[in-house]
């Protein structure tokens, strides 16, 4: 527990200081490694079970989160990605099955899920970044993620009961999930009450409670997905970068889930 309070709070203090620097190139460089790790992570999971994926393709994908450092459309940097990146995986699958590679479909399968769950996930907090107050609204993230994980893990130790999805993750209660789902009503309550009276920032308050609570419920699911995965693997972590949290996907499950459902509805409300 020492040692997971001790990387919490040193992963805290570098990504406020990565977002105090305001440096879109370094914001960038940052998700482009995360993303790399991640699918190093991924990689190396299916591997240990057997699979033969194709690695390349999968680092490949993270590339367009590159180029959206540079100056161009980030929406049109991710169709181009959604239209390439699928044309190759299904030039190795054809090219698989004439030279008679080892490759399956189900290898083919698996290295198009990582694009999707990992670059794909990861583009959208890039997205918000670059967004008209990126980095405050970037927060709803990292901390609705953070939030719900503690306030789930230290009630569910503490009172938990009722398991929540025993097939998949064991040690998750329902009553952890209903923490979880008040830990981050109330991590959002605290950046309103920041945007609204220290940084003039007007946000609508049902919008963002709206927010909460379905993040609440989305990042937990992302958690299960990365628990599945693992489960599927049998390993117990997807990698050991940061002691007593685990690997980046290990760290990053809620985080994949909640950016995209944040930038929606933010997008959602600037247009109404």
């Amino acid at each position: 527990m020492k040692k997971r309070v001790i990387t919490g709070a040193a992963l805290v203090a570098f990504l406020i200081f990565i977002l105090w620097l305001n440096i879109p190139l370094v914001d960038t460089l940052f998700i482009f490694s995360i993303s790399l790790i991640g699918m190093y992570e991924y990689n190396k999971a299916f591997k240990s079970a057997g699979y033969n994926i194709i690695p390349f393709i999968g680092y490949l994908s993270c590339v367009p989160i590159l180029l959206m450092g540079l100056d161009i459309n980030p929406e049109r940097v991710i169709l181009i990605s959604r239209i390439i990146i699928p044309f190759l995986l299904m030039y190795i699958f054809i090219y698989s099955i004439l030279r008679k590679l080892k490759t399956t479909v189900v290898d083919v399968a698996i290295t198009a899920l990582s694009y999707i769950y990992i670059p794909f996930l990861f583009s959208f907090l890039k997205l918000i970044l670059m967004m008209e107050n990126g980095r405050l609204f970037i927060w709803f993230v990292i901390t609705g993620a953070f939030a719900c994980d503690t306030f789930a893990y230290l009630v569910g130790c503490k009172f938990g009961k009722r398991k929540l999805c025993k097939d998949v993750s064991p040690k998750k209660t329902i009553e952890g999930s209903i923490a979880g789902i008040i830990g981050v009503i109330i991590a959002y309550i605290i950046i309103y009450i920041i945007a609204k009276y220290c940084l003039n920032i007007d946000l609508n308050i049902w919008i963002v409670m709206v927010m909460a609570i379905v993040s609440g419920i989305i990042g937990q699911f992302g958690d299960l997905s990365a628990s599945a995965i693992k489960r599927y693997c049998k390993i117990k972590d997807f990698g050991y970068i940061m002691p007593g949290h685990g690997g980046i996907l290990d760290r990053c499950d809620s985080i994949m889930f909640v950016a995209p459902l944040v930038y929606i509805i933010l997008k959602v409300y600037m247009f109404m």
